[in-house]
């Protein structure tokens, strides 16, 4: 599995690019969606009409976007307050759902930085573009550079952002530019949110070596480990132990097929393929050297 945490500047084209991913196989969590749902919570609506008023609402009792955004983007003060109140639903949300996903997942959150990077992401992607191409692409909403800055001013400047994501993507070419580089990205994030733990078991320890030289060979698998089991069996209150070997490694999902194939010809007596949720930066980024190059 591989989770990428997907944010960027006003109009920059985040969601651009989590759509253009999506097309490629990725899973989308939109952190923005989840807020707004947030927004609908009976408890919610009752805090904010009653910091704010009944003005914060509509006739039908819904939350009036135009005129929170109104509120919080001018005052540190609330806007710390509606961060503090909506943002935990937001987060919890979306762990709950990468929890029940698998393979390759993008989370895009507009304060990926701001809020420290949720434990659960792997890689933080942040996508910037040029001022007068975000006020071009935000004209359909209306916003000016007044509005575009005011809505930004307490979010983190641009090279803090810079510095700590793990991909920068800038967003200021055409459309089919853009879909090119993130086809090639899209490539390799397959192949890491790919990598898996292979399995295999046999009695016979030289059958479990002949297997590990023949997986070795193909360059499909690394970290090659040959393991002594001892099984122990209890029946009718007797307590009988057999000895085998387990040989595991690391491989990449693609290559499943040919792996479990070798492992049948050379004679193993089972075989597993345990997909990996979490892995550290330091192990992926290893793996994905001597795996995929």
């Amino acid at each position: 599995m591989l989770v990428l945490g997907v944010t960027g500047d006003v109009g920059a084209g985040k969601s651009t690019v989590s759509q253009i991913w999506k097309s490629l196989g990725a899973t989308i969590i939109d952190a923005d969606a989840l807020a707004h749902e947030a927004w609908k919570d009976t408890t919610v609506l009752r805090r904010a009409s009653e910091r704010w008023g009944t003005q914060v609402l509509l006739g039908n009792g819904h939350i009036n976007p135009s005129v929170v955004a109104s509120i919080v983007f001018s005052d540190m003060t609330e806007y710390e307050w509606v961060c503090d109140m909506i943002h935990p639903f937001v987060r919890i949300e979306m762990e709950r759902k990468v929890a029940s996903l698998q393979g390759w997942v993008i989370a895009e959150i507009p304060l990926l930085f701001e809020n420290r990077i949720p434990w659960w992401v792997d890689l933080s992607v942040y996508v910037t573009a040029p001022l007068d191409l975000r006020l071009a692409r935000n004209e359909v909403r209306g916003w000016n550079k007044e509005e575009i800055e005011r809505r930004e001013r307490f979010l983190r400047n641009a090279e803090e952002k810079r510095a700590e994501a793990d991909l920068v993507i800038r967003n200021d070419s055409s459309i089919d530019t853009l879909e090119q580089s993130l086809s090639r990205y899209a490539a390799l994030f397959k192949k890491m949110a790919a990598l898996c733990e292979i399995r295999g078991y046999s009695s016979d320890e030289l059958v479990i070596q002949k297997a590990a030289i023949r997986l070795g060979a193909s360059g499909q698998v690394t970290r090659i480990e040959i393991v002594p089991l001892t099984n122990a069996l209890v029946r009718g209150g007797s307590l009988s132990m057999n000895k085998r070997y387990m040989m595991r490694a690391y491989s990449c999902e693609f290559y499943w097929p040919f792996v479990e194939r070798t492992l049948t010809e050379e004679g193993l007596e089972e075989t597993e393929l345990i997909s990996i949720r979490r892995l550290s930066r330091s192990l992926r980024n290893e793996l994905v050297e001597e795996i995929i190059g």
